[in-house]
């Protein structure tokens, strides 16, 4: 399956639906939330699992537990292409 967490870019993905639908943000954490604690339990170090729990579990707290996972995008990059200056 394609798909692209730009709003604008393709249609039928939940990016041009306002992140609606799709696998919601509150399962993501969900799922790194049991990751982290898996990597714990073993001593398995996962800098980014974690980094990635931490910004998921923010989301929900912000409100937004029940969007597509990708709306991570939205909350990350300005639309600005920080390489071109645009």
């Amino acid at each position: 399956d394609a798909y692209n967490p730009v709003p604008g870019v393709m249609e039928g993905v939940p990016s041009s639906r306002n992140y609606e639908g799709g696998f919601a943000t509150k399962l993501m954490a969900k799922d790194l939330n049991l990751a982290k604690s898996s990597a714990e339990e073993v001593g398995v170090k996962c800098p980014l699992t974690f980094e990635a729990q931490d910004i998921y579990s923010g989301l929900c707290k912000d409100g937004h537990e029940s969007k597509d996972f990708s709306c991570v995008f939205r909350h990350y990059y300005s639309g600005i292409d920080e390489h071109k200056g645009k």
